[in-house]
């Protein structure tokens, strides 16, 4: 009798797991969709891209190596060696500093902070 409850108890708890992790992942898939609109709205379209081909280069890549494994890698796919110049800046050819347009720090912190808020939720 105790080994039957035991066992019911492990598939339940592991049944809960595979749905939290699916659970997770959706929201974690969403979290990253909505970042990846607000990089695009917030990227500088400076002098060199009027057109916008910065900011719209933004995209969300998923990383999955199993079940309860995954990440979501936002990135610029157009001009991906700018972000990190555009962000912190840089040093000019003919000197000085170019300065910096910072845009990805706070998405960053939003997105992590949202996708916390949002799974503290679901589990609640």
């Amino acid at each position: 009798m105790k080994e039957g409850l035991a066992d019911a108890v492990m598939e339940e708890l592991r049944r809960y797991g595979e749905v939290s992790s699916e659970e997770m992942y959706r929201v974690a898939r969403k979290v990253a969709s909505e970042g990846t609109k607000r990089l695009k709205e917030t990227s500088p379209k400076g002098r060199g891209s009027r057109k916008g081909h910065y900011a719209d280069g933004w995209t969300v890549t998923a990383i999955r190596k199993n079940a309860n494994e995954f990440s979501f890698v936002v990135h610029n796919r157009k001009k991906p060696g700018l972000t990190h110049l555009l962000e912190n800046g840089h040093v000019l050819r003919g000197g000085g500093r170019a300065r910096a347009f910072p845009h990805i720090k706070a998405v960053e912190e939003w997105c992590a902070e949202e996708y916390l808020k949002r799974v503290e939720r679901m589990l609640s």
